[in-house]
């Protein structure tokens, strides 16, 4: 087992979960994450499968083909997720053609309920030969608060307002984030509307719902939103106080990417 980097991502974990958490972006059991593990466990490691039951994936996705996932559990609670990690994770060991998985830990626990999103988006990360192995989903407050406003309900208006709110948001996000239209949580329709998405962003909007970030580690997805809701924070906080922001003009952000 490769222990120092399997290390490092359960502590990108605890850390990730106590950040949401802190944050109020993880009421109740709200939010999941998921990592690609494939070629951090060794072959004795690997013999904790082999007397476990195949079950099948909500969604087919033949590039997962042998590929190791570790997922949040159904039900964790981001608070409990930072004290015991172990107690709220599954690592899920797909076979061959990418229909079935098999879990460790087999019994108490199942995988998290938004699972065919994450399977499909690590099946099209793998399609897409990206480097990226980690999802974050969380309810970031001060994003999903301007998907109650109409005008913000488009990937154009919103990515200009918050590129427009803070210098780093254009410069760490110059993809933005994709919006998606409200969708029912857990379905095949949102797995592969999120997918889509983010082919060409590094962060889904769901409506009136949350947000999903992919990034080279879970650290790098958390702050992608982190950086994006600084951004719609101070959009309202300009607002609260009765004012119109006025933000970075179009030469200021065209300079900015220069």
């Amino acid at each position: 087992m490769e222990i120092q980097a399997l290390e490092k991502t359960i502590a990108e974990i605890t850390d990730t979960a106590r950040n949401l958490w802190e944050k109020g972006w993880a009421e109740r059991n709200a939010g999941n994450i998921s990592v690609n593990i494939t070629g951090l466990l060794s072959a004795q490691e690997l013999e904790l499968f082999s007397n476990s039951t195949f079950r099948p994936l909500p969604i087919t996705c033949s590039p997962l083909a042998d590929q190791i996932l570790m997922v949040t559990s159904a039900g964790s609670r981001m608070r409990d997720l930072a004290k015991n990690p172990w107690d709220h994770l599954c690592i899920l060991k797909m076979d061959a053609s990418g229909t079935y998985f098999k879990q460790w830990p087999e019994k108490g626990r199942d995988p998290t309920s938004e699972l065919s999103t994450h399977v499909v988006v690590h099946s099209t990360l793998i399609q897409t030969k990206s480097a990226k192995k980690a999802l974050v989903h969380t309810h970031a407050t001060e994003l999903i608060a301007l998907t109650q406003i109409g005008e913000f309900c488009s990937t154009g208006s919103l990515n200009h307002l918050l590129w427009t709110m803070h210098p780093e948001t254009i410069l760490f996000v110059p993809k933005g984030l994709g919006f998606i239209p409200y969708e029912i949580p857990g379905t095949s329709g949102i797995a592969d509307a999120t997918a889509k998405t983010l082919e060409d962003h590094p962060v889904a909007l769901w409506e009136k719902h949350g947000v999903i970030a992919t990034g080279k580690s879970i650290t790098e997805a958390f702050d992608t939103i982190d950086i994006l809701a600084k951004s719609a924070r101070i959009f309202f906080l300009v607002k609260s106080a009765g004012y119109e922001p006025e933000g970075l003009t179009e030469e200021q952000l065209n300079e900015l990417m220069s």
